[in-house]
């Protein structure tokens, strides 16, 4: 198998040896030893820190898109409102999921390439709340299809003046990566996955959980695979409610270490720099950002759009070549635009400025073909 010497798609980012070398022995079982129940326990409360929350923290085996699942299908029944923030592809998506399992979701639509803004945005957020009466609000952080960071504090303060009983929040891709300030912003229901800003394998997702998101799912009792429930009372039980990756939390332990040593400030600042950088140098050499010059583009993932007369399977096919990899877009944007992921391992300067000389090659040659 062939890897790329200069990889930049906004996750799974890869994954450094120091965190392989965790993964890489073996563990006694996580079923029996108790050693897994301390690790348990004091990788949720430093994952907690990071979350900017108090709350618990569960940790289960899957990537992040489980943490989604398993929130929205814990805490919500058939015939519950639901009200989505939508500014992209995975907005839209949980609000398509909310109604799978048989809610009334309904949305609050922005452009793809736009956030949420001050004054007449969160006026528009907060005549939909009064009208529908939403057991849950929703909201990304970091759209990562359109390169997009949702500020959360508006939304926060709208879910507590006017009794919203649950804010969603999925951070999948801004966790580890950008401040998420979670209890500052009133979030019961705080997502993250392994495999983006925390440089891990995709095999844990993990989920902060308020008293109230507690409370609420017990009322509404979920039991299956994907529960939420089943995990409160896990130092209670002396076990897990199914058999834990002990090799993955391991993973995610090593990579918070990696976090501590720099500090969450130092890690914040760096992925702005590697962002500023990214961003200028593409802006330098003509190729045009996806987000409106009044959005706030996210530090983790940059989105530009695919130079005029440029295909992106070729684009991209061309950049392969000279060892470098990045993404497409989904939804509207699919062949539209591609994106380069300078979060966690790969935020990266000397990464990115790699990067950035090949994307310049490679558009002097798709210039020059024209």
């Amino acid at each position: 198998m062939k890897y790329c010497e200069v990889p930049m798609v906004p996750g799974p980012t890869f994954v450094p040896e120091r965190i392989l070398s965790a993964m890489c022995r073996d563990y006694g079982s996580g079923q029996i030893e108790p050693e897994y129940l301390e690790l348990y326990a004091e990788t949720g409360r430093r994952a907690g820190a990071l979350m900017g929350t108090r709350n618990d923290v569960v940790f289960m085996t899957g990537e992040g898109m489980l943490a989604l699942w398993a929130a929205l299908k814990s805490c919500l029944k058939s015939g519950d409102a639901v009200l989505s923030v939508v500014t992209g592809v995975f907005g839209d998506g949980i609000a398509d999921m909310a109604a799978s399992i048989g809610c009334r979701a309904e949305k609050v639509t922005f452009p793809y390439n736009a956030v949420v803004g001050d004054g007449d945005d969160l006026q528009r957020i907060e005549d939909a709340v009064r009208r529908v009466k939403p057991a849950m609000l929703t909201a990304v952080h970091c759209e990562t299809p359109s390169g997009t960071l949702n500020p959360l504090e508006g939304m926060g303060e709208i879910k507590h003046r006017l009794g919203v009983p649950l804010f969603y929040v999925d951070a999948v891709s801004s966790l580890g990566g950008v401040p998420v300030e979670a209890d500052a912003r009133h979030i019961d229901l705080l997502l993250g996955g392994s495999q983006k800003c925390l440089s891990a394998p995709p095999s844990m997702s993990m989920v902060a959980v308020s008293p109230a998101a507690w409370d609420c799912a017990e009322r509404i009792g979920y039991r299956g695979y994907d529960a939420l429930l089943p995990f409160r009372t896990v130092q209670e039980d002396g076990r897990c409610p199914y058999t834990p990756y002990r090799h993955g939390l391991a993973a995610l332990s090593a990579a918070l270490d990696i976090i501590e040593e720099t500090g969450a400030d130092g890690t914040f600042a760096r992925h702005e720099r590697v962002a500023a950088l990214c961003r200028k140098g593409l802006t330098d050499l003509g190729i045009e950002l996806f987000p409106a010059p009044e959005a706030v583009p996210s530090p983790t993932v940059t989105a530009a759009l695919v130079p005029p007369g440029a295909e992106f399977a070729r684009l991209q096919a061309a950049l392969r070549r000279r060892g470098l990899a990045v993404a497409g877009s989904f939804g509207p944007m699919a062949g539209k635009l591609f994106r380069l992921g300078h979060m966690g391992s790969q935020a990266d300067p000397v990464l990115v400025q790699k990067a950035l000389d090949i994307i310049a090659d490679v558009a002097d040659d798709l210039r020059r073909a024209q």
